[in-house]
């Protein structure tokens, strides 16, 4: 997307690069035993009458969980060196490892301590080694305290209670702050290992993928198909004879969908002629001709969670040739004619079967390159960097049409939901490229990027040039203005809300820094509608930005703070940056060889039931 879409949902995106968690727990495949959304709230109630007391092998199973957790920490820390130490001394490693070798019941007071230092607000505590541990220890905790707690019954049923009450309200009006509450039960009950059949039923109709991409046939073809003209040497041994010559190729490449419903999958083939003219060395004879050779290879492209993958090209070559001319004395050239003749046939295989080989090494090699490039971009820019955070998609499934390849996905953690609905809004016709978002994944994204951390303003800078390529203009500081920072809340740190032809963004920080000042925490809301324009649409803010703090009314009769009154002046002119009163979609350009394609012009731009819909159009050459 353009920079514009990257101001839309703000920080958004800088969250989903700065770090990430996960722990989703997917549901069962669809089963007809599921109940309807409408008896959702009766089956959780009914759900009272199977609780399952837990016992000393559910503490087991989770302290194995976190045994196998801390031991790839320790692994990889210990390959850090110093560095590693110093890790596994804050975070008092072997002090856990101590408990977790016990054959008693821990001590709950050593294992709290212990979590404090991986709740901590460090950055690095955000990669999967620490999560792990971290998720893996509250698990085991919550479960050695509670195995023989005689109150757990009691505070089922009431969560229970609750659950019916939120989910009822959720299915009439589905809301971020309904989605955080039914997402934290359902995760709490995972915990408590209670209700499973429950849980599946719960994110069966309310954890569904959150994102769709669709890219045109026609898209694909126009980025990698492409006229083929060339000359190249020619040098081959056929029958004791060396070859060298000239080879004129010509030809074309195109590419196709070819329909898998479990990966993408492209076909592209050349197909061309090789017109070569040769003189052929055999002893003191040389033989003068012309060849044409046709050739078809194909080459089959993969597509999925992990990257780009190929098989082997498969090629096929005839060649036809004439002898025009044989020098080297009267009797060797009798001979040697003679000879042509017999053997022509054979040399035209041999020929035609080294045509072959070379065509299908030269595909592979390009390919290799190709594919290598693409997957390292994607590895390291996309996939490797959300791994490590453990917010790669929970589902991540391309698909292929002969008109379209697909892309499903599923961002949520373990306590979190995802698209109740299927996307209401119809795709216009004649798109190439489409893109379709639940307010879930970002919400969730966020939640997973910097709930409850503190990000520097170099690193939301870093972030959007990594994004961007530049730091936009209008973000760039001068010389006199001191460094910024936001502690985001534990809970929601950033939310959208896609309704009414727009979207509504809040950030909501728990403390900000400038400089040496600290301030306290505050909300920040912008409003935009959408609207057609010259070349695309624009997105206009609705009135001002909301800066207010967590819980403030306006017009209660509360009063702000002098230290609020300071820091909500000078968020104002902060976000005001990045949320502009108005701003374009407008056409996007493809990098590298996608760039061939032309302009993409943007023709469907709608906020509407949970979900945003945009869609492009490329632009007639």
């Amino acid at each position: 997307m353009n920079y514009p879409i990257v101001r839309m949902v703000g920080v958004v995106w800088i969250a989903a690069s700065l770090s990430m968690a996960g722990g989703y727990v997917a549901a069962e495949s669809p089963s007809p035993d599921f109940p309807s959304v409408e008896e959702l709230p009766a089956a959780c109630l009914a759900a009272k009458a199977n609780f399952r007391p837990l016992t000393p092998q559910n503490v087991e199973s989770a302290k194995a969980e976190l045994v196998e957790a801390a031991e790839r920490l320790d692994k990889k820390l210990k390959s850090d060196g110093k560095n590693g130490e110093n890790w596994r001394k804050y975070l008092l490693l072997e002090k856990l490892q101590n408990q977790l070798r016990s054959d008693e019941m821990p001590d709950l007071g050593v294992l709290g301590t212990i979590y404090k230092r991986y709740a901590a607000d460090h950055e690095g505590l955000a990669l999967v080694w620490f999560l792990d541990v971290k998720e893996s220890l509250r698990r085991y905790r919550f479960l050695a305290a509670s195995v023989e707690s005689t109150k757990l019954k009691a505070a089922y049923n009431r969560m229970l209670d609750g659950l019916a009450k939120q989910i009822e309200s959720y299915r009439s009006k589905p809301t971020a702050e309904g989605a955080v509450a039914i997402g934290l039960a359902v995760g709490q009950l995972q915990d408590a290992r209670q209700a499973p059949e429950l849980v599946a039923a719960v994110l069966h109709h309310f954890a569904r993928p959150n994102l769709f991409a669709d890219v045109s046939a026609e898209l694909i073809a126009a980025a990698m198909s492409e006229d083929v003209d060339e000359t190249a040497p020619v040098e081959d041994v056929i029958l004791g004879t060396r070859i060298r010559g000239t080879g004129h190729t010509t030809g074309s490449v195109t590419a196709k969908l070819v329909p898998d419903e479990l990966r993408g999958v492209v076909d592209v083939t050349f197909l061309g002629v090789t017109k070569t003219d040769n003189v052929g060395t055999n002893g003191p004879v040389r033989i003068y001709s012309n060849g044409v050779t046709r050739l078809g290879v194909c080459k089959r492209i993969w597509i999925d969670a992990d990257g780009l993958s190929s098989l082997p090209a498969i090629a096929k070559a005839i060649t036809d040739s004439d002898i025009t001319d044989i020098h080297g004395g009267r009797m060797a050239e009798r001979i040697a004619w003679n000879r042509a003749g017999q053997q022509q046939y054979r040399a035209q295989q041999i020929a035609s079967e080294h045509a072959q080989q070379r065509v299908n090494r030269r595909v592979d090699d390009e390919t290799v390159e190709m594919l290598d490039r693409a997957n390292d971009a994607f590895v390291k820019k996309f996939r490797q960097p959300l791994m490590e955070r453990n917010l790669f998609p929970q589902i991540f499934d391309f698909s292929t049409t002969t008109e379209w390849l697909k892309l499903v996905g599923l961002q949520a953690g373990r306590y979190q939901l995802a698209a109740p609905t299927e996307p209401a809004t119809k795709l216009i016709e004649n798109h190439d490229l489409a893109l379709r978002i639940h307010q879930s994944m970002i919400d969730n994204l966020a939640a997973g990027s910097v709930a409850g951390r503190t990000v520097r303003d170099e690193t939301f800078r870093s972030v959007l040039v990594a994004l961007l390529g530049k730091l936009p203009e209008e973000l760039k500081e001068t010389e006199d203005q001191a460094p910024w920072a936001i502690t985001f809340a534990a809970r929601q740190p950033v939310s959208v809300e896609f309704a009414d032809g727009g979207f509504t963004v809040t950030i909501r920080g728990r403390r900000y820094y400038r400089g040496d000042e600290s301030y306290p925490g505050m909300n920040v809301t912008a409003a935009y509608k959408f609207s057609e324009a010259d070349g695309g649409f624009k997105a206009i803010r609705q009135g001002e930005l909301k800066i207010f703090p967590p819980g403030f009314v306006p017009g209660s009769g509360k009063r702000l703070s002098a230290r609020e009154v300071t820091i909500r002046t000078l968020l104002k002119r902060r976000f005001g940056k990045i949320f502009e009163e108005e701003f374009l979609v407008e056409q996007i350009e493809l990098p590298e060889r996608w760039s061939k394609v032309g302009k993409l012009q943007p023709v469907q731009l709608v906020g509407e039931g949970t979900w945003l819909t945009v869609a492009w159009r490329r632009v007639a050459q």
